[in-house]
């Protein structure tokens, strides 16, 4: 082998091509992730540093340092469920050149549960435009936000195998392990309860009434029924649902107001000169029809942009009233 100082200037020579290789392969991934719509906590990636280089070959005798080391450039995909693992290796599979797998999932050892991913040794595409890039190994691993968790913390613990821990830690990391397994797996199923549930109310098979509970899942049923061909934001659909929490409103007050209002949306939107969203239509109706949520959230930016024609429209309901 190589001395340290050779190994160290070909390392030096080179570094500039890894942290290409892992910034390429990080972008390419993640926008097929992203274009698979698969919900990621992170893609991360790192260029093994030159002294943990030359201690890994160094322990395992490497006679070809350079050929025989697959994880210089890593890359971790970091998901939040265990079922979308098979999918983001077939991502991987499909975007970047697999000359590896290696298959940790089945490990049975129950100190290794932050180690259960899935390593894959890939290549970027062969592209001519990658140049000095092409062909330079990178080790792709994939997690859970759980194994991700407690993979660090055994690591922080300087416990990572069990032969590592005293034997006294030993059956209280195993059980912590296995509480982890089975929270991972309890996400899982309960994303898959999830979407049944919202599967059913968005088949209207489920009504709702005044006293349906009003949570995120009902709301947005409630949103998609009365507003299918409206943008819809999720994130405001949330901020929206709070406030009327706050308000002690449920679905009778939101289907009175918009049976009330549903003939004259077009019209107010013209008076407004703009086109609304699910939830601001939501919060305009409401505005006009309950002075209590007006008064509440008057100051909101939406609100007093259109406060001319919320009291417009107060004054329409009234002389018709």
């Amino acid at each position: 082998m190589p001395t340290k100082k050779e190994l160290k200037a070909k390392y030096l020579a080179q570094q500039h091509i890894y942290e290409q290789v892992c910034l390429t392969g990080k972008d390419l991934l993640r926008q097929a992730l992203h274009d698979e719509g698969i919900e990621l906590l992170q893609v991360g990636h790192r260029v093994k540093s030159f002294e943990s280089f030359y201690e890994k070959i160094s322990r395992k005798k490497y006679k070809n340092p350079y050929e025989d080391t697959e994880d210089i450039c890593g890359l971790r995909v970091i998901c939040f469920y265990i079922n979308d693992l098979p999918q983001v290796g077939e991502i991987i599979n499909r975007t970047l050149q697999i000359q590896n797998t290696i298959d940790k999932m089945q490990d049975g050892e129950t100190d290794r549960f932050g180690y259960r991913s899935n390593h894959y040794i890939v290549t970027l595409p062969d592209d001519p435009a990658y140049g000095d890039c092409n062909g330079v190994k990178i080790e792709v691993q994939t997690r859970t936000a759980l194994m991700h968790t407690w993979a660090h913390i055994q690591g922080k613990l300087e416990y990572k195998k069990a032969e590592h821990t005293p034997r006294i830690f030993r059956r209280k990391l195993f059980q912590l392990s296995a509480l982890l397994e089975l929270a991972d797996e309890q996400f899982q199923a309960l994303k898959l309860e999830k979407n049944l549930f919202r599967a059913a109310l968005a088949s209207h098979n489920t009504e709702l009434t005044p006293s349906t509970e009003l949570n995120i899942d009902t709301f947005m049923a409630f949103m998609e029924l009365y507003f299918p061909n409206r943008r819809e934001s999720y994130r405001y659909s949330k901020l929206l649902m709070v406030e009327l929490l706050n308000c002690e409103m449920n679905f009778g007050h939101l289907i009175s107001a918009y049976e009330s209002l549903k003939d004259d949306l077009k019209t107010i939107e013209t008076d407004a000169a703009r086109t609304f969203s699910r939830e601001e239509m939501m919060k305009m109706i409401l505005a006009i029809i309950y002075d209590p949520f007006y008064a509440s959230f008057m100051n909101d930016e939406l609100l007093s942009e259109n406060a001319e024609v919320i009291h417009k429209w107060k004054q329409i309901r009234k002389l018709d009233s």
